[in-house]
């Protein structure tokens, strides 16, 4: 195995960071700097980062429902809930993939497959589905304007799809795909519609979807779901 992946793998980091480590003279296999990128180690090699031997153990691929008014970290607060209180003794590495903001609701991955984590955050290749409540009537000029996207923060944002799922009086329950993992970028979809989003659901996360889970309930992924997964990230 590549020495980055390893580093990756092990969740050091993303696999572009860890060739920086590499180049830094930062790594040591069996004892001995190494810095040469392509340099590749086996199971039985001693692999240490800044004098701190590290393992790659199987990578673990969680997806998580998480509830409302709850922070995406697995790091405890103090004063307002996280994951912490659904993951238990999380594993070292584990990083919230594609968080939601602590009103929101949805799917979010747990992983310590760094090149995963970094591919999801950068890319933008992979969809998620949204159910998002906005103020107002939102009508069929409404829906087209969304569809033509907007920008936030300097990256455009295009959905591949929204439809109407429900109207009152007051409200309007809309379904959109679109592969950004950031929920506040969906307020300015609200914004260039005039409509304020009021709530965010996110209901799949690439092509895995809430359904058998309780609020704050999390299952493994299969090898083939992690593998798609990977596959819509662009990660080899």
């Amino acid at each position: 195995m590549r020495l980055q992946r390893f580093l990756a793998q092990a969740g050091i980091s993303s696999r572009r960071k860890a060739e920086t480590l590499i180049a830094s003279g930062a790594v040591r296999v069996n004892g001995v700097v190494v810095s040469t990128l392509g340099s590749s180690v086996g199971s039985h090699d001693r692999v240490e980062v800044e004098g701190r031997r590290v393992t790659a153990d199987a990578p673990i691929y969680r997806l998580l429902l998480k509830p409302r008014a709850c922070l995406a970290t697995l790091v405890k607060d103090g004063k307002r809930p996280t994951l912490a209180r659904y993951v238990r003794d999380a594993e070292p590495g584990l990083k919230v993939v594609a968080p939601l903001d602590f009103p929101a609701e949805g799917v979010v991955l747990l992983t310590n497959d760094g090149a995963l984590a970094q591919a999801m955050t950068k890319s933008g290749k992979v969809p998620m589905t949204y159910h998002l409540k906005l103020q107002g009537i939102v009508g069929d000029d409404d829906v087209e304007r969304l569809l033509r996207g907007w920008r936030w923060e300097g990256r455009a944002i295009k959905p591949a799809s929204v439809a109407r799922l429900a109207t009152t009086e007051k409200n309007t329950w809309v379904e959109m795909v679109v592969a950004e993992t950031r929920p506040r970028a969906l307020k300015g979809g609200g914004d260039v519609i005039r409509h304020s989003l009021l709530k965010i659901s996110r209901v799949r996360l690439g092509g895995l979807s809430f359904e058998g889970l309780a609020m704050g309930g999390w299952r493994d992924l299969s090898k083939s779901e992690a593998a798609d997964l990977r596959r819509r990230a662009g990660v080899e």
